[in-house]
């Protein structure tokens, strides 16, 4: 009965936010983050404060926005969910997934110091979108080989991040529910030194993580966020929920940044009009719950 009801269409469901939230929350919020980075740039601001800020600005934004505009009662964010599941996940991924992506943005500007590489030079019209594309390439890949688990490397790929997909909603603070080696794998082992051995300088690091992160978490915003046809170029919240899609057949959208690697591989799905019917992982009973985050630790060490 319980899976029964969960693949119902909620009757709770609103969806109705006026148009200036659908369409222009995503451009308002990308236009101000180049212009922080522009401006932290040319003013020669501090490179890891103005992160931070650039961090905090969409984050606080679009949880307002989830209170006042939920795009589906069922997938949003309550105190219980928050107060005893969440904040765990927060404390293990680095207080929330924004601050995992800050951390390793920082140790990232520490090492590009007076390091040269290869895309030292470049200018940062040309140095950002390369770095931000190389990272989201590998990321990609990554990411799809730990959801089609079919071979012993995959299925270890997919323990490390099945985490992120037992929760059935998706909201801006559930973004980094997930297992800690996840968040080593993505960053630690791939990031920084794909990063350090093309010898990207600090300011395109910093650019690249400031847009990597407000990406990251308007994907996962309960908000009817538009973006027409820059969803073949950029990953949001219309493509990304379909990410969380319990149905396997449409759960791809692997892409975290640029969409575009998904539309070249064959694993867009985009359905504007439609939402998916239930969130979470095809077979629930496999699992732990979603709270169960002892549980949830312990996964990867499995069979």
């Amino acid at each position: 009965m319980t899976n029964i009801a969960l693949t119902e269409r909620s009757p709770e469901r609103e969806g109705a936010a006026p148009w200036v939230v659908t369409w222009l929350t995503w451009p308002i919020l990308f236009a101000a983050n180049i212009l922080i980075i522009a401006h932290a740039v040319v003013f020669h601001w501090n490179l890891s404060v103005t992160l931070g800020v650039a961090t905090a600005i969409p984050i606080v934004t679009l949880v307002a926005l989830e209170f006042t505009y939920p795009l589906d009662r069922r997938w949003r964010m309550t105190w219980r969910t928050f107060f005893f599941r969440d904040i765990k996940f927060f404390l293990a991924g680095g207080l929330t997934g924004a601050a995992t992506n800050y951390g390793f943005g920082l140790i990232g500007l520490t090492l590009a110091a007076g390091h040269v590489g290869p895309a030292t030079n470049w200018p940062l019209w040309l140095s950002v979108p390369a770095a931000i594309l190389t990272f989201d390439f590998f990321q990609y890949w990554q990411h799809r080989w730990s959801h089609e688990a079919d071979t012993p490397w995959k299925q270890v790929l997919w323990k490390t991040h099945a985490a992120h997909h037992l929760p059935e909603q998706v909201y801006v603070l559930m973004h980094p529910a997930g297992h800690p080696f996840n968040f080593i794998l993505l960053q630690g082992l791939i990031r920084i030194p794909l990063f350090y051995a093309l010898g990207f300088s600090p300011e395109t690091l910093f650019a690249a993580t400031a847009i990597m992160g407000l990406q990251g978490v308007i994907s996962h915003c309960n908000v009817d966020l538009r973006a027409g046809l820059f969803n073949y170029i950029f990953a949001g919240a219309e493509l990304h929920r379909y990410h969380h899609s319990a149905d396997v057949s449409e759960g791809q959208n692997y892409a975290v940044t640029f969409s575009f690697l998904d539309v070249i591989f064959g694993t867009f799905v985009h359905r504007p009009d439609e939402l998916p019917e239930r969130l979470g992982v095809a077979d629930p009973a496999a699992y732990p719950r979603s709270n169960q985050f002892w549980r949830i630790m312990l996964i990867p060490f499995q069979k």
